[in-house]
């Protein structure tokens, strides 16, 4: 059962100081919990990084394996073909684990939002995980088109006009466009597990969200990125002055405080964009 805090929820606006004040005020209350998520999701981290490495394909040479006649095919051609494919089932858990891990940590987010205290038990739980998985497929498909739509574009006059500064304006405006669309579907996990979005309405219902707060929201996770560089930079630094040792203290606080940050500012600022009560 999770542990409420007495603080009450009201219904605040968005602003990009009160998202991060949030994050950092919320990483604090709960930082010896936000530290065993942060252990817990390092170990499983390094066990899928593992198991999505087996088979690299960095060894693996296709071009003299003949499918098409098994007599030709030596043990050697068998070991590589069986190496390509447990390359690409490894990539695959890998990824269906880092969709998982990153709904659980949505899940954990919104909960202190309603103020709860975080709970490891919560990122291990499948709800919504099919529906995040479709998604997910969906917004990467459609990112992919963005930069496509404006990278071939830029190639092409670039090929015409023998002018190659059209593919540089090309890559730029395919850039902006995968931001635009992956900051405007930022929200559709959250609706999944908030509102039990079904199908595509969480899409279309994060695009309604998100663009009336683009340029806020953008600055937030602008801002998010240079505090947690800035963290990882003065972790780095002090624990080299504490004889190298230090790292051992000074690289989990800052993990911690990232990992919060980066969590529960954004979880803040779907709360109070969607209108949603929020914890003092």
């Amino acid at each position: 059962m999770s542990v409420v805090e007495s603080a009450p929820t009201a219904n605040q606006s968005f602003s990009v100081g009160g998202a991060i004040g949030f994050g950092w005020r919320k990483t604090w209350t709960n930082f010896w919990r936000l530290l065993l998520v942060v252990i817990v999701f390092g170990i499983i981290n390094a066990v899928i990084s593992v198991i999505g490495g087996a088979g690299s394909t960095s060894s693996i040479d296709m071009s003299n394996v003949d499918l098409s006649n098994p007599d030709t095919i030596t043990v050697d051609q068998l070991w590589q073909t069986g190496n390509l494919g447990l390359s690409i089932a490894g990539s695959v858990v890998q990824w269906l684990a880092s969709l998982f891990l990153a709904l659980g940590v949505i899940r954990i987010a919104l909960s202190v939002t309603q103020g709860e205290k975080v709970e490891l038990g919560k990122v291990f739980s499948f709800a919504g995980y099919g529906r995040y998985i479709i998604n997910s497929i969906i917004v990467g498909i459609l990112v992919a088109i963005g930069i496509l739509v404006g990278v071939v574009p830029g190639l092409l006059i670039a090929y015409s006009t023998d002018a190659i500064v059209w593919a540089a304006v090309g890559s730029v405006v395919g850039i902006l466009l995968a931001i635009i669309l992956t900051l405007a579907f930022t929200f559709f996990g959250y609706l999944i597990l908030d509102r039990d979005a079904r199908g595509l309405s969480s899409l279309g219902a994060s695009w309604k969200l998100v663009m009336p707060h683009f340029g806020g929201l953008l600055g937030l996770f602008i801002l998010i990125v240079i505090i947690d560089f800035g963290l990882i930079i003065a972790a780095m630094f002090l624990g080299i002055l504490m004889l190298v040792v230090g790292l051992l203290i000074t690289l989990p606080v800052a993990g911690v405080v990232v990992f919060g940050i980066s969590a529960l500012s954004v979880a803040y600022a779907y709360k109070t964009i969607s209108g949603g009560p929020v914890a003092s």
